[in-house]
């Protein structure tokens, strides 16, 4: 079921949670809102879960989405930090 997931998916899921809307996620990501909603449909199909409760004028996370949203977070900063450790020995390998 999560081994689907992927972080373009979550960096969705994020955006839409951050900036309150999928008008506004998909300015941040530069991408068109239908996409936006299309991946977070799919990604909810996949989960089995509903992520957002979409009966008023903005998507408001359940607690589903709520949960993941903690866990996204963590993996986007786990995510740098092997980013950071990756170019930093990319560096070092350059230098000998």
């Amino acid at each position: 079921m999560l081994d689907a997931l992927t972080l373009d998916q979550m960096r969705i899921f994020v955006a839409i949670a951050e900036t309150g809307s999928f008008r506004a996620a998909a300015a941040r990501l530069s991408r068109v809102q239908s996409a936006l909603s299309h991946a977070v449909a799919n990604l909810e199909a996949e989960l089995g879960v509903s992520l957002f409760d979409r009966s008023g004028h903005r998507p408001v996370l359940t607690p589903a989405g709520r949960s993941l949203l903690s866990d996204a977070r963590a993996s986007f900063s786990r995510q740098t930090q092997c980013a950071r450790v990756l170019a930093d020995l990319a560096g070092e390998s350059n230098l000998g």
